[in-house]
């Protein structure tokens, strides 16, 4: 450990041996738990974390199909922003992630198998006044929405702005919620980057328009995410499996 004004924190040593700690207590909790189900004094339970594309559009179909599979088993759903889907992993309260991921920002502990490229669109609501902006000058003075975690797609669409020598927005509001954000973009004249995919998810895509940029913005992937060596149960296998079955 290291002891600074700041208090006590781990230090990378300390941080690699911590992260091994918590893999080792979750292979002896999975093989606690499947022995239970054997000898059948415990369901089976599953913890996971899912991306808003995810849980607005697939999620539904994703639940309907495991149920039928497994009814009897707990789940458990967390909202999977980044990096607070990273922080869920790590501490051991989801078994796997559903997320967007950006090229270049996952850290060497984690997994990623990928499911499907999503293209990206700044979005306004319907009836926003800048529905029919093409050039980024005519945007980058609106007020935005952002979710500034380090490997966020807000903070990677604002390095490659500045990359380009485009302008950076000043005017933004900080939402690390999606329901927060949603709320806004849908009832304010604020502008949100997020998934095209959002466009074809009923009732959601009559709530907004995609703003006709002509401009190409950072892709992510959308995948499966987990601690690298981390062991999947029998149900969470399962439900990762119905995932890539039906976000494709």
């Amino acid at each position: 450990i290291h002891r600074s004004f700041r208090g006590v924190q781990l230090t990378e040593f300390g941080q690699e041996l911590s992260m091994r700690a918590r893999l080792a207590q979750m292979q002896l909790a999975l093989a606690r738990e499947e022995i239970q189900q054997l000898l059948g004094g415990k369901q089976a339970s599953v913890s996971v974390a899912v991306t808003p594309v995810v849980f607005m559009g697939a999620l539904p179909q994703v639940l309907r199909a495991f149920r039928r599979e497994m009814p009897h088993a707990e789940i458990k759903l967390y909202e999977g922003l980044m990096p607070w889907a990273k922080s869920q992993l790590r501490e051991g309260f989801a078994h796997f992630a559903v997320v967007g991921v950006t090229q270049g920002t996952l850290d060497p502990d984690f997994e990623f198998e990928p499911i499907a490229r999503m293209p990206m669109m700044v979005a306004g609501r319907a009836g926003n006044p800048l529905a029919g902006a093409k050039d980024w000058a005519e945007v980058e003075g609106a007020e935005w929405l952002v979710h500034r975690a380090p490997d966020s797609v807000h903070t990677v669409l604002f390095n490659h702005l500045e990359k380009q020598g485009l302008q950076v927005p000043r005017r933004t509001m900080e939402a690390n919620t999606f329901g927060v954000s949603w709320g806004l973009l849908t009832t304010t004249d604020m502008l949100l980057v997020l998934p095209e995919h959002f466009l074809h998810t009923e009732p959601y895509g009559r709530q907004i328009v995609r703003i006709p940029l002509q401009m190409d913005l950072p892709d992510m992937t959308l995948g499966i995410l987990k601690l690298r060596g981390a062991p999947m149960s029998h149900a969470a296998a399962k439900l990762a499996t119905l995932f890539q079955r039906h976000c494709r």
